[in-house]
């Protein structure tokens, strides 16, 4: 058992400056985030973006210790980012988040570049580049990519980006979303492994914040690994004499040692998943081989996916999986773009990590509190126009935790979230998933609670909650959604119909 002091809490008003919540004094004296690195690189695809002509296509304050003295430290709570003041920031949310939006953001395109679609080395049609789409020569309307696929008639192949020419750049989109897009060094270092190492003056080498609520105080140490909790959070009547050990570092089957918990290091390619459980194990193996990925249409030009970085695809797959994987991770990208947008930045206290933008790109961590590894986004679009965005994670069929969800403030009031939401309740349902486990800050429980359906965690649940890496803030309420009721009403739905 160790000391860390409960720092005096301070209240904070919203503020839009960036800056202060990336403050690096909020950081736990004894651990500093390490130089990160790639957990791999990106093998190249089977693309070639230049091309010259049509018939060679291809394709998240801490208490600090200073001699003893515990320093007060303002405390940073998730918020929501405050609405536009002025006429730039209203700018700024107004502008649609598509991917060609993207690009042209980055400086990778630009509006109104020519482009054709080509099917066999054969140019079929027409149209210029714009935010929100294509403008199809032959209609004179902004389209989707999609749409304008179908215009071609050729809606059946379903892989516009690969089909669609860079003119003037003599090149394929796909091929230029890759290279130009994903393989940018800001791009990659959102990717990177996220190591946390101890300093070399540290006192001791484990966590100061407890696994379970994200918060510091007095906590009690795992002998195997860096992971500290509250006594308190873990249910304990009194503190165990002699060495301890974690739930992550037993297994919760047997109470044997577990070596698939065991601190990780960044994966290797050819590394294979590991799973604490069979129903965990299955749930991967589902969403991975059947849906990841899968655009699925909703009424009135909605659409809803499915997506998570990928770092390793084979460079000898198809053409159809590489533009699923190249389109997936370029919507990965938009929606970290949307999630800026709705939340200000949350920075993990004790390392400094980007907690939301680790979430979103699915980062591992040698520190478990802080790998976010089996995180998937799940997006709302209409018209390729992003709308809502949520981040989950199941943990077999027990449970699913979703820490961030948001509706882009120009489509906020019109329903947008409770559309996003039924559709990942339907989902989880249709996996077997039993509840879905959110963080709400306290101010928005009333609202989880009475709109959206959801209750206080209940102690069993909570149980188990414990045995899992979940994300957790400080001063959040943990809250819950059973998903087992009106199951049956939904057996007829497809998994993400």
């Amino acid at each position: 058992m160790r000391e860390r002091k409960q720092k005096r809490i301070l209240e904070e008003s919203s503020s839009s400056s960036e800056s202060q919540d990336y403050d690096s004094s909020y950081s736990d004296p004894d651990y500093v985030a390490g130089t990160s690195y790639q957990r791999s690189s990106r093998k190249n695809f089977n693309i070639n973006p230049c091309i010259n002509n049509p018939n060679q296509a291809t394709e998240v304050g801490s208490s600090r210790r200073n001699n003893g003295v515990v320093a007060t430290r303002r405390r940073r709570t998730l918020r929501r980012r405050p609405g536009a003041s002025n006429k730039s920031k209203r700018g700024v949310f107004s502008k649609k988040r598509t991917i060609l939006s993207w690009m042209i953001d980055l400086g990778i395109i630009f509006e109104d570049m020519r482009v054709w679609y080509i099917r066999d080395k054969e140019k079929i049609i027409e149209g210029t580049i714009k935010r929100g789409g294509v403008r199809c020569n032959c209609c004179h309307k902004v389209i989707t990519v999609y749409g304008f696929e179908e215009h071609a008639n050729e809606g059946h192949v379903k892989e516009p980006y690969a089909h669609i020419y860079l003119v003037d750049w003599g090149c394929h989109l796909l091929g230029w979303i890759y290279y130009k897009g994903l393989l940018r060094p800001e791009e990659l270092a959102r990717c990177e492994f996220n190591l946390v190492e101890p300093r070399k003056d540290a006192s001791d080498l484990n966590d100061d914040a407890c696994m379970i609520c994200a918060d510091g105080g007095d906590l009690i140490c795992c002998e195997k690994c860096p992971s500290t909790f509250h006594p308190d959070c873990m249910g304990m009547k009194k503190i165990p004499q002699g060495e301890w050990q974690c739930p992550f570092c037993i297994c919760k089957f047997c109470d044997h040692l577990d070596s698939i918990n065991s601190p990780r290091q960044p994966s290797s390619p050819d590394s294979p998943t590991k799973f604490c459980g069979k129903s965990c194990e299955e749930v991967f193996s589902e969403i991975q081989e059947k849906h990841l990925g899968v655009r699925k249409e909703l009424a009135d030009g909605y659409t809803w996916s499915l997506v998570q970085m990928k770092l390793n695809p084979d460079p000898h797959s198809n053409g159809e999986f590489l533009h699923e994987i190249t389109i997936g991770n370029s919507k990965v990208s938009v929606a970290w773009t949307v999630m800026e947008e709705i939340f200000m930045p949350v920075i993990d206290r004790y390392t400094g990590i980007n907690i939301t933008q680790s979430v979103i790109y699915n980062r591992e961590s040698n520190l478990r509190r802080v790998n976010f590894r089996g995180f998937y986004t799940a997006i709302l679009e209409r018209n390729d126009e992003f709308i809502s965005v949520a981040s989950i994670r199941v943990h077999g069929t027990k449970f699913a935790e979703m820490p961030f969800i948001g509706t882009r403030e120009r489509f906020r009031g019109r329903r947008m979230l409770q559309k996003l939401l039924a559709q990942i309740e339907s989902a989880l349902r249709m996996l077997n998933v039993e509840n879905l486990v959110i963080p709400s800050v306290p101010e928005l429980v009333p609202m989880w609670m009475n709109k959206y359906g959801f209750t206080h965690i209940e102690s069993n649940l909570m149980t188990e909650l414990i045995k899992y890496n979940t994300l957790m803030f400080p001063s959040a309420v943990r809250l819950h959604k059973s998903l087992v009721t009106h199951a049956a009403a939904s057996a007829g739905l497809s998994l993400f119909s």
